[in-house]
């Protein structure tokens, strides 16, 4: 009987209502009397000034990082733009200076036949001047075995044949120059012939230039290079024809000259 008496004097293991419910108002009135501290709350206010600032230089950042992009795509379409312009020019000049220096190699190649025939006219000529003067010594000599009292007809031949002499001389002078003008044609014929033939080089030139465009090769500055050396060798090639052309200008004067000095004496004797 006394164990058991023992055992009512046990508590429960479940509280009652009445604990529980005191229990929950005495740890809700802890609760409500704690109070932060000022100096957490000056903390965290001060804190977010650092983020608010890197937000904003990311900001500034992002949209001069966007403004420069579009600034500097807009001056790459206008290299772009006007080396296509350029590009569209070469062409079309490359074109006239393709039919131009296919025009004058034509009219070369006929003004230098031309003058090939005029120099074996001269040649002849010239021939035709020796064997007359070779007539003069001739008659010369047969006049001084049949006349050699004729002292004044003898003076009169000598001065006429010393005349001829003098224009054979002048006619041999300006037939070396003739060789030589002609050999000088020849050079700048072939000079010319090389510059037409780096007209097909500056096309494929033209053409790498104009597939580097289409591509989107931003290397504008080397494209610009490029336009200028074969701007400089367009002008090359109209420099070798206009050297052409005062040469055979001044050849076909000395030809004129020489056909002129040969006539005068031919038609005396």
């Amino acid at each position: 009987m006394d164990k058991s008496d023992d055992l009512h004097d046990i508590p429960p293991m479940i509280p009652d209502r009445d604990d529980v419910d005191s229990h929950l108002s005495t740890r809700r009135s802890q609760k409500e009397e704690i109070v932060r501290p000022s100096y957490y709350t000056e903390k965290v206010k001060v804190s977010t000034w650092p983020v608010r600032i890197m937000l904003l230089l990311l900001t500034l950042a992002a949209g001069g990082g966007a403004y420069g992009a579009y600034y500097f795509y807009g001056l790459y379409q206008t290299n772009m733009r006007q080396a296509d312009l350029r590009i569209g020019d070469l062409e079309l000049r490359l074109a006239l200076v393709d039919e131009s220096a296919a025009e004058s190699d034509s009219n070369l190649m006929e003004n230098i036949e031309k003058t090939i025939e005029q120099y074996d006219l001269l040649w002849a000529n010239w021939r035709a001047n020796n064997r007359t003067f070779e007539e003069f010594q001739g008659e010369i000599a047969r006049l001084k075995l049949a006349n050699e009292g004729q002292d004044e007809a003898t003076a009169n031949n000598s001065q006429q044949l010393a005349s001829t002499n003098e224009a054979l001389m002048a006619s041999d002078t300006r037939v070396n120059a003739l060789i030589d003008d002609m050999s000088r044609v020849m050079d700048l014929v072939n000079g010319l012939n090389g510059s037409v033939s780096e007209l097909g080089t500056m096309r494929s030139d033209l053409e790498s230039i104009r597939q580097a465009l289409n591509s989107g090769d931003s290397t504008v500055l080397g494209l610009v290079g490029r336009l200028e050396y074969l701007e400089q060798s367009m002008e090359s090639v109209n420099a070798h024809r206009l050297q052409i052309n005062e040469t055979l200008f001044r050849l076909q004067e000395n030809i004129e000259a020489l056909q002129r000095s040969l006539t005068g004496p031919g038609g005396g004797p």
